[in-house]
């Protein structure tokens, strides 16, 4: 039996990724377990570890390294502790393969420890690019530098390892596992949806999910203000706001979906996280996702639904024809919501649920590379190809 271990951080990437992880799990080719890290394990960020245990994996360990501060030194702190504990778990467990995804802490943090103890380590996401500012960018590509294979998931994003000067032979491109996962779900209807969360307002929802840029501290009160002001205009739309990540200026932005939940319980409702099964089904009935979060470049144009995305964050990535670009601005972001929800050759264009970031095949095709990956000194020892 291959032996892999996977290691996730936060509820974002782990669902990104369960559908691959449960398929390593059921198979009899592979010792399969998980640690912990990260805001999975902060009470603060709803304890999403009891998730994964819930999902049966084995946790082979918990790392509590996370330094829940507003202040930019929390993060690397936090790197600091992660890379100490995770040393020695890996050199005491000596897998073959661990896998890890992403572009946070725990991504850097596990290839720079497997480059060192000679462990091969496969890291999902590689290659993007968002021409936004945000330290995330840098974590990706030093994340790919250190890794040995590479699950990407366009073409394009190969060619972006490439020019990183990757070999070519380390790249594999699969899509995103994340559509496989919102393509099984089953489908509830609204008014289920809504008493299983204790709604019985049938009226229309969005969902916002909206986190802090790292290189705009100062302005993160101010930019969610105006997000919250623009939706309050908005008569007849409710909005479900999703808990930012732990980066520094959070707490501006978690003290601001308090204050205008508490002012306006009717319109904002707040949770840190809900079922996957009822998450995505508020996904399928909701008009539009407003925000600045990645599920909207990547994962719900395959659902049909229309994104805003405001301000700095995702700019540059590669995106469906679901997202709209907005500055921080209440009359654009206004103008936009009216669009997505009227324009009927933008909702025409939804209704086809093109995704370019998958077809719903990408566990497979994973599985069986892991499956079949010959593991030697010359996937180990890296060389630049130029």
């Amino acid at each position: 039996m291959r032996k892999i271990i996977a290691i996730t951080g936060a509820r974002s990437e782990y669902d990104l990724l369960v559908d691959v992880f449960k398929e390593l799990n059921n198979s009899p080719d592979f010792d399969f377990s998980i640690i912990l890290t990260g805001p999975h394990l902060s009470e603060k960020y709803g304890y999403t570890a009891n998730y994964v245990v819930n999902d049966g994996f084995e946790i082979k360990a918990r790392i509590h390294n996370l330094i829940d501060s507003n202040q930019k030194i929390g993060r690397i702190i936090s790197v600091g502790n992660q890379i100490s504990a995770l040393s020695q778990v890996l050199d005491l467990e000596r897998p073959d393969i661990v896998l890890v995804a992403g572009d946070r802490e725990e991504a850097i943090s596990t290839t720079m420890t497997c480059a060192f103890l000679s462990i091969a380590v496969a890291h999902f996401f590689g290659g993007d690019i968002a021409k936004d500012g945000n330290i995330d960018n840098s974590i990706r590509y030093a994340s790919s530098k250190f890794a040995h294979i590479h699950f990407t998931t366009l073409v394009e994003h190969k060619d972006n390892l490439i020019r990183l000067g990757e070999d070519e032979n380390r790249i594999y491109v699969v899509g995103n596992p994340a559509i496989d996962r919102l393509l099984k779900v089953p489908e509830i209807s609204k008014k289920t949806l809504l008493k299983s969360i204790n709604k019985d307002n049938e009226s229309d929802y969005c969902i916002l999910i909206q986190h802090p840029i790292i290189t705009e501290l100062d302005k993160q009160r101010e930019h969610i203000r105006t997000t919250l002001e623009s939706l309050l205009k908005i008569n007849g739309l409710n909005c479900f706001i999703n808990y930012p990540n732990s980066d520094a200026g959070n707490f501006d932005i978690i003290s601001e979906y308090e204050y205008y939940a508490n002012q306006y319980p009717s319109k904002f409702t707040i949770f840190k996280n809900l079922e996957r099964n009822i998450y995505i089904n508020l996904l399928i009935h909701a008009d539009f996702l407003i925000g600045n979060s990645s599920s909207g470049i990547i994962e719900v144009a395959s659902l049909g639904l229309g994104a805003i995305n405001i301000g700095e964050r995702q700019k540059g990535r590669i995106s469906n024809s679901n997202v709209i670009f907005v500055d921080n601005d209440e009359n654009k972001i206004i103008e936009a919501i009216q669009f997505v929800r009227t324009n009927e050759n933008f909702r025409k264009e939804l209704s086809l649920k093109t995704n370019k970031y998958g077809d719903g095949n990408s566990t497979s095709k994973i599985v069986d590379i892991l499956r079949n990956l010959k593991i030697n000194d010359e996937l180990l020892y890296k060389n630049i190809t130029y």
